[in-house]
């Protein structure tokens, strides 16, 4: 683009035109119209180059107002895109949290498992152990019973057979009778020890259920405090991010309200323009 057709150029006088640009673009702009200044000065255009000092104020208001503009249009973005960090670091949290909860549940089903078949185990070979116990055992004979066997030999000697008979089924009632009483005394003791053996796989059994809720709990806790953590660091991102963008605008604001307006360094035209004239006074001068 040549600089001596840029103060008609649609674009520089159509200030939507100008907001759909991009920042260097209206750089370009401003550089070259502070170029065709300069040489307008250095020519002695005054007029020419006061119109173009008048347009670079204006597209420099204009690039102001952009930069004001796009600032603000980048605070969402650079909200949106904190938000989406956030999100994606809780989710991610959350998922690796769930995994070790898995984990955790299914260790711990496995250790209820094991323990219910340990305990299973241990009944098993308590109620084995009283079968191999008794299978063969034979049962002492009580004295009252000795002595009726005694008499019954006796009897038998004497050939006193209605007594022998008699005392063969005094034998038999007692004999029948001591053994209930072993088969009860011996009922008792196994159950006893059932007893006692379950006893001891409950008081198992609840310590290892104490002990999964107690650890489920510490999870639980230690799940929430690092998700405030999490949202307390992102709290303060925000606020800070917030300040910086409020600080940012506010000073834009000031600069796009403001006629803050920087000429850029021109070319001396003194001694051009002073030689101009000399040579000028001195024509006239010579006539």
């Amino acid at each position: 683009m040549e600089k001596q057709n840029i103060l008609n150029k649609s674009t520089i006088n159509n200030e939507k035109a100008l907001l759909s640009l991009s920042l260097e673009k209206i750089e370009e702009y401003i550089q070259l119209l502070q170029d065709f200044q300069n040489k307008c000065e250095v020519e002695a255009k005054f007029v020419e180059a006061d119109l173009a000092q008048k347009k670079i104020a204006q597209l420099i208001k204009v690039k102001n107002k952009k930069n004001l503009l796009d600032k603000k249009s980048q605070t969402v973005k650079e909200k949106d895109e904190l938000e989406r960090i956030q999100k994606e670091e809780l989710d991610e949290f959350n998922k690796e949290m769930d995994k070790k909860f898995y984990e955790l549940n299914g260790k711990f089903q496995e250790m209820q498992t094991k323990l219910e078949e340990e305990h299973n185990s241990q009944l098993k070979d308590l109620q084995k152990k009283y079968e191999e116990k008794y299978s063969n055992y034979i049962i002492k004979p009580s004295s009252e019973l000795i002595d009726l066997n005694k008499k019954l030999e006796l009897y038998v000697q004497r050939k006193d057979y209605k007594n022998a008979h008699q005392t063969q089924i005094d034998i038999a009632n007692l004999t029948k009778k001591e053994k209930e009483k072993f088969e009860k005394e011996k009922y008792r003791t196994i159950q006893k020890e059932i007893e006692n053996l379950q006893k001891r796989q409950l008081n198992e059994t609840k310590g290892l259920e104490l002990k999964i809720q107690s650890t489920y709990n510490s999870f639980k806790k230690n799940r929430a405090l690092k998700v405030q953590e999490l949202l307390l660091k992102y709290k303060n991102q925000f606020r800070d991010l917030e300040n910086k963008q409020a600080n940012d605008i506010k000073n834009l604001e000031k600069i796009a309200q403001g006629d803050t307006f920087k000429q850029g360094k021109t070319i001396k035209y003194s001694n051009i323009v002073r030689d101009k004239n000399l040579n000028f006074h001195k024509t006239n001068g010579t006539k």
